[in-house]
């Protein structure tokens, strides 16, 4: 589930735009939430560096046992990203915000969110 950013040379707006899948992303011509806009340019979207010995200071999210996935820290992660950037990320986002806060794991929504789009999770 890509997010990706884009400049409007129209209206001079960075903007995210949420996909369902990397095959979306790719086939599809995004166009500009703010003009309607379809020049949209990819930008690098920002990052954060980590260390491999300070994770939870750096990140703020401590990181998890071998194997387990802090799926309330993701959540967190993904809203305050999502109030950082100003872009609306849409109700699939807060979607999947919300079921990581209630404990499902990442793999578990991308299968059914995967199976409501008639995909599977099997690569070619």
């Amino acid at each position: 589930m890509p997010i990706y950013e884009y400049h409007c040379p129209k209206c001079l707006k960075d903007v995210s735009i949420f996909f369902l899948t990397v095959s979306e992303a790719g086939g599809k011509k995004p166009s500009c939430p703010e003009c309607g806009s379809r020049k949209l340019g990819r930008v690098m979207s920002n990052i954060s560096p980590v260390s491999k010995t300070d994770d939870a200071k750096v990140t703020g999210v401590p990181k998890a046992g071998a194997g387990a996935e802090d799926t309330a820290s993701l959540a967190r992660v993904m809203r305050e990203s999502s109030r950082k950037s100003k872009g609306g990320y849409g109700e699939q986002f807060r979607e999947v915000a919300g079921r990581l806060e209630k404990g499902e794991s990442s793999v578990s929504i991308e299968k059914k969110l995967r199976k409501r789009v008639g995909e599977t999770m099997e690569t070619h």
